[in-house]
Order: C-alpha cells, then sequence, then structure tokens
C-alpha cells in the first residue's frame, strides 16, 4: 500500500521545519544572550525545549534519509513506518505540552482568584488529552493487538514498525483527536491572554501602556493564527486519508510551539523599552510572561 500521497510533501515540510528549526536555535542563543538574569528554572525550560526540537529535526532527517537514500527504489520499505517517525510525534507532544503548560501557568499566576481555576482547569485538561491522544495509537492498540493474538513480544514490535496499512485506523483514533484538542487548548488559551490583557489596558489611563497592550494582544493573535492554520491543516488533510502531506504538517507544528516560546521570552526586552518613561505604570509589568512575580514585586516597591 505505502504512504499515500508520496516523498515530495514529505520532503518539503521537511526542509521547512528544518529551517523553523534554525530560528528556534537563534532564537535560543538570543535568550541566553539577553536574559541572564532570568531564573535557573527558566533557563532550563528552555534549554528543554531546545533540546527536544533538535532530537525532533533529528530524526525527522534520519526518516527522509531512511526513505529516499538508503531504501531508494524499494517498495517494500514503504510498508512500515520506520521507528523515527515515531519518536518525532513522541517529540512534538512534549514541545507542545510544555509550552502550553508554561502559558496555562502564567495565566493562573496572573488571573485574580477568584477565576483562575476556572480559566487554568479546562486548559490543563486539555493539553493533557493531547498527550493521551497522540499516544494512544502507538501504545494502546497495538498492545490490545498484542494481546488478542497472544504474542506479548510484539508490543514492542508493533511499536517500532507499524504498518503503513493501518495508519488511516490509527490516525482517525488517535491524530485526529490529539490535532482537534490542540486546536481547542491553543483557543482557550489565547482568549484567556486577551481577555487578561484587554481587562489590564482598560484599568490603565496612561496611552503609552494601552499602545502595549493592544501590541501585546495582536501579538498573541497572531501566534494562535499561526498554529491554528498548521493545525487545522493538518486535521483536513487527515481526514481526506493524505498520509504524506499529515506527516510534513506534524513536522512543522512542533516547531512552531517552540518559537511561539522562545519569541514570547525574547521580545520582553523590546516591550520594556517602549515602556520605559518617568512614570511607568504597574500594570503592564503583569503581561510580562517570564516572571510575573518579579515584575509585580517591583511595581509595588515603586
Amino acid at each position: 500500500m505505502g504512504i499515500s500521497g508520496g516523498f515530495g510533501s514529505i520532503l518539503i515540510t521537511g526542509l521547512i521545519s528544518s529551517m523553523l528549526y534554525g530560528i528556534t536555535t537563534l532564537q535560543t542563543y538570543l535568550y541566553y544572550m539577553h536574559y541572564s538574569e532570568d531564573s535557573s528554572l527558566m533557563k532550563l525550560l528552555v534549554a528543554a525545549i531546545w533540546i527536544l526540537d533538535s532530537l525532533h529535526v533529528s530524526f525527522m532527517c534520519y526518516m527522509l534519509y531512511y526513505y529516499l537514500i538508503i531504501n531508494y527504489g524499494v517498495p517494500a520499505a514503504l510498508e512500515y513506518i520506520v521507528w523515527s517517525y515515531q519518536v518525532t510525534v513522541l517529540m512534538n507532544l512534549l514541545v507542545i505540552f510544555v509550552v502550553q503548560c508554561f502559558f496555562a501557568h502564567k495565566i493562573h499566576y496572573l488571573y485574580c482568584r477568584k477565576v483562575r481555576w476556572f480559566v487554568t482547569v479546562p486548559i490543563m485538561v486539555l493539553v493533557i488529552a493531547v498527550i493521551g491522544f497522540g499516544l494512544s495509537p502507538y501504545c494502546f492498540f497495538n498492545f490490545v493487538r498484542a494481546i488478542l493474538i497472544k504474542q506479548t513480544a510484539a508490543v514492542v514490535v508493533t511499536t517500532i514498525h507499524n504498518k503503513t496499512s493501518m495508519l488511516t485506523q490509527t490516525w482517525y483514533y488517535g491524530v485526529t483527536p490529539s490535532v482537534g484538542t490542540v486546536v481547542l487548548a491553543e483557543i482557550l488559551i489565547t482568549v484567556s491572554l486577551c481577555v487578561l490583557l484587554y481587562d489590564n489596558g482598560l484599568r490603565s489611563t496612561v496611552p503609552r501602556t494601552k499602545r502595549l497592550v493592544n501590541s501585546l494582544i495582536t501579538y498573541a493573535a497572531n501566534r494562535c493564527l499561526l498554529t491554528l492554520i498548521v493545525a487545522v491543516a493538518e486535521l483536513g488533510v487527515n481526514a481526506d486519508q493524505q498520509a504524506a502531506w499529515t506527516m510534513g504538517l506534524n513536522f512543522i507544528i512542533g516547531k512552531l510551539y517552540a518559537n511561539s516560546f522562545l519569541a514570547s521570552l525574547n521580545t520582553r526586552q523590546y516591550l520594556r523599552s517602549r515602556d520605559s518613561g518617568p512614570e511607568p505604570d504597574g500594570l503592564v509589568n503583569t503581561v510580562h510572561l517570564a516572571n510575573p512575580s518579579k515584575h509585580l514585586e517591583d511595581g509595588r516597591s515603586s
């Protein structure tokens, strides 16, 4: 049967993913150059994102090398999904999980105590569901199948080497709900951030603060728009059973999350320069996402 759609789309999206990885590496370098005062935990989190993204692009390149070089002209190789692709799926899931948890944590901290749990609990439920749905086609169904045919050793083998003929079945129960929950979680995070920023903007009487809040709302909306476009496209090609495009778009979406996370950290210096002045507004400090407690304490002391 092979992978429907051919490898042209996988190669193109793999090249795009590699370019996005270059941007991730540049942003990581800029972060460590300009934000050495951040906490050790934040630096460790940035390092973890870069390491996961590096592993992802490494296994992605091996997958392309396996099909296009090692097994060039070998149709039988297309009957199985190489193990490195499934590792790239895991790397993507971890990146998305970490980034969405990061934003959920900041939303929880910045909202008032009366409503913070009502906002963050639905987000975290969806984020955890992403991991569950994402892993299910590679673990649960293979495990059940191995138990039914009484071949325990097949658990490991089938998890590493899935037949491409199973793509439709496993992705129907795994990729579609996983990407769907990613979309829902992203919408909730973006709406929560925009409402929080808009509320702070209304309370402020400083024109500079209002302009800054509008810029942050625009950034939050654009960040959501990029990931939503790719996620919705992945849902569409998966529904049309275009396995190659589903694989390819999956290469890209994790890179978008890594870059959105790093961009939210690296834009702080620019935002602070816009906010510099003799009469700073303490409310603006609450929207910096890297270390809100530090900025809140600075605002209160002033």
